[in-house]
């Protein structure tokens, strides 16, 4: 009794790992850093390399995102041409930004 009692809670410990590293990895946030190439309400689009190819990503931009360096202290303040830092969290809906810090450009 005792042993198969053991053996069900290890094959239910083996079938939850899976589930348990997927929610942690989801968890975990996204940097991209790259040029906002078009800004919507709401989010914007961010030009950032992937290896030698150029990507575009739709980024959202709640009221809660912070904002840090350049002057600007809201999401709606950035502007197209900007260099930035995001960090994003993967949700249902898409990234969603958490930070933004505005990088100088020469």
């Amino acid at each position: 009794m005792k042993r198969s009692l053991v053996q069900a809670a290890a094959i239910a410990a083996v079938c939850l790992l899976p589930v348990a590293f997927a929610t942690a990895q989801a968890e975990e946030p996204h940097t991209y850093r790259g040029t906002v190439y078009k800004v919507h309400l709401g989010g914007f689009d961010l030009l950032t390399g992937v290896g030698e190819a150029l990507r575009v990503v739709y980024i959202r931009t709640p009221e809660t995102t912070v904002v840090r360096g350049g002057g600007s202290r809201h999401g709606r303040e950035i502007k197209a041409g900007d260099v930035i830092e995001a960090d994003c969290r993967l949700t249902d809906a898409g990234l969603v930004a958490e930070r933004i810090e505005q990088r100088e450009t020469p």
